[in-house]
């Protein structure tokens, strides 16, 4: 199951025009669920190839070097693990074909309360950053789930609808008949006019030829 909130929070423009666009409200999900931190570049901008760093703010240096670990990093086109904390080499990733949009939306894979608290979204080469908080609930019930959205997408008819609807499909169906004996029939109600003019003609000169 994934968890998706739609991104409606604009930071600052940058000098050419682009914008970073993260959400505004936390990032809500159940133990084991799948979540998308959303977060993009607006217009789109193709950071393929660009460095996309992923972070948690709340959590301290760690190591005799006091070296930030991140959840993910993009650069040189590929997944630098070596810079990545351990227990999200193999749960986290970006959209290439996104990439391309500039949306670095990360997404996360079997999430826990540990991944609670707040993510950092930055691209060096714009030199602008983006923060996202997530919520990890153990009585989150999601209600979005693929079966729910398909049937938000179904448009149910009411009875008078479907009542009108019968009736326009009776009509059409009658035209279609009527267009067929039409079609069907024309040729052979010609023939036969074209006949009973041609009797009533040779009555005609009989008459003459008889007077």
């Amino acid at each position: 199951m994934i968890i998706f909130m739609k991104p409606n929070k604009i930071f600052p423009v940058l000098p050419g025009g682009l914008q970073l666009i993260g959400s505004s409200q936390p990032i809500v999900a159940a133990p084991g669920d799948d979540v998308i931190l959303p977060c993009r570049v607006d217009p789109e901008w193709d950071a393929v190839g660009k460095t996309v760093e992923w972070s948690r703010p709340d959590l301290r240096p760690t190591g005799p070097q006091k070296r930030v670990e991140y959840v993910f990093v993009y650069r040189f086109r590929k997944t630098d693990r070596d810079m990545m904390m351990d227990t999200y080499i193999q749960r986290t990733s970006l959209s290439q074909d996104g990439l391309r949009r500039g949306d670095v939306s990360l997404t996360i894979r079997n999430v826990s309360l540990q991944d609670q608290g707040r993510f950092r979204c930055f691209i060096p080469r714009l030199g602008i950053e983006a923060e996202l908080l997530l919520v990890v609930d153990p009585n989150f019930v999601s209600t979005t789930t693929t079966e729910m959205v398909r049937h938000r997408n179904l448009i149910t008819l009411t009875p008078q609808e479907e009542t009108s609807r019968n009736g326009w499909v009776r009509f059409h169906l009658c035209l279609i008949v009527f267009s067929f004996f039409i079609i069907c029939l024309g040729p052979v109600s010609l023939c036969v006019i074209r006949k009973w003019q041609q009797i009533q003609k040779v009555s005609q000169i009989s008459s003459e030829n008889c007077l």
